[in-house]
């Protein structure tokens, strides 16, 4: 399994334009093969956090390489949609879990 973290501060002048950049991205993740599902958090600090998961590195790559995600990217990183962000995605190697729910 793969595991993507990507924190961020988003500029509020920009707040709108991101939200509409999310749902938009959100669409097209789901519908890769091997992505598991991701959740978003917020810090008492207003920093966000989206945690996502894939089965493994051709998932997360055929994400990454994403021609609208790299469209995204790009405007993240280029037109101060973030105040600040930090991105670290990496492999999984040890996991427990346990779902009292069900």
């Amino acid at each position: 399994m793969v595991v993507g973290v990507f924190k961020s501060v988003v500029n509020p002048a920009r707040k709108e334009e991101f939200e509409g950049l999310y749902d938009e991205m959100s669409g097209h993740i789901g519908k890769l093969k091997g992505y598991l599902g991701h959740k978003r958090f917020f810090a008492e600090d207003g920093e966000g956090v989206v945690v996502v998961e894939f089965e493994n590195d051709e998932a997360f790559l055929a994400w990454d390489e994403h021609i609208e995600h790299k469209r995204v990217k790009t405007i993240g990183k280029t037109e101060d949609i973030f105040l600040s962000y930090d991105v670290k995605v990496g492999t999984v190697f040890e996991h427990h879990s346990s779902n009292k729910e069900e």
